[in-house]
């Protein structure tokens, strides 16, 4: 019952919502951002980090001081087993920033998050940029003015990355495989017990989360990759065992230390 009260405020709200984050982006959250925090990423190597089960597998601890990490959500699950930390965070989900908004709130890895992690509970410091989310499927270059939020955050981080004008882009614990009970795309369910799809047991044990759209995310997967070539950004898919087939399949080693520059 829950998870339908959850999916109709969802639904019923969304226009209200879009207009207050409108004017709460314009009337006071834009002119905090601090764009020049991200200075020290443009025309590097980029590594995006998903959260798949495979990131288990994938040695963070050796990623290549050079490459510029852009971790999503609850990566900071991983940190009690590793090392690694990602030089970006980014969170688009509603469900995910109420979850995780007390890590949020004390981190000081600069955060890109959308404006309604605002009323979410999520208070507006230094290292925050908050951006503009549209919902379409399009690249957005320049996210000081929009962010496509698609139906993946992959998607918003992908974005980020061609903001940054890479020299390359990586990507990792994408596995794009889920077990997923009965429902569509996008409804709200309550995921009982350990959760196996996701790099931690606990990332929605016992939490709301929203069923995902391979076939969407796909597509939006195909936009990236056809914006990075045309750029002549090379971009590949190191998942180790990943499903997705959309992107180069890369190598774990490309990203390790000492590899960037024997490319």
């Amino acid at each position: 019952m829950k998870e339908k009260i959850l999916d109709l405020v969802r639904i019923s709200t969304y226009y209200p919502r879009k207009i207050l984050d409108i004017l709460l982006y314009k009337l006071y959250l834009e002119r905090r951002n601090n764009w020049n925090i991200l200075d020290p990423y443009f025309k590097k190597p980029v590594l995006i980090v998903g959260n798949g089960p495979s990131l288990n597998k994938t040695p963070l601890d050796k990623v290549d001081e050079s490459i510029v990490s852009i971790g999503m959500n609850k990566i900071n699950l991983i940190y009690s087993t590793s090392k690694w930390r990602p030089d970006i965070l980014v969170c688009v989900n509603g469900l995910v920033l109420g979850q995780n908004k007390d890590y949020f709130n004390k981190t000081e890895i600069p955060l890109i998050l959308p404006v309604k992690a605002y009323y979410l509970g999520v208070k507006p410091r230094k290292n925050i940029l908050f951006v503009n989310l549209k919902d379409e499927e399009r690249i957005h270059t320049n996210i000081k003015k929009s962010v496509s939020t698609g139906c993946t955050v992959t998607f918003t981080a992908l974005q980020i990355a061609a903001y940054l004008n890479p020299k390359s882009v990586h990507i990792v614990g994408v596995d794009h495989s889920f077990v997923v009970e009965k429902g569509k795309e996008y409804d709200i369910k309550k995921y009982e017990g350990d959760d196996v799809n996701h790099f931690s047991k606990d990332y929605f044990k016992d939490s709301f989360w929203g069923l995902p759209d391979l076939d969407g995310s796909e597509r939006l997967y195909a936009l990236s990759n056809d914006y990075f070539l045309s750029k002549k950004i090379p971009i590949s898919d190191c998942t180790i065992g990943g499903k997705l087939e959309i992107f180069r399949k890369g190598d774990i080693s490309e990203i390790t230390k000492g590899a960037v520059n024997s490319h």
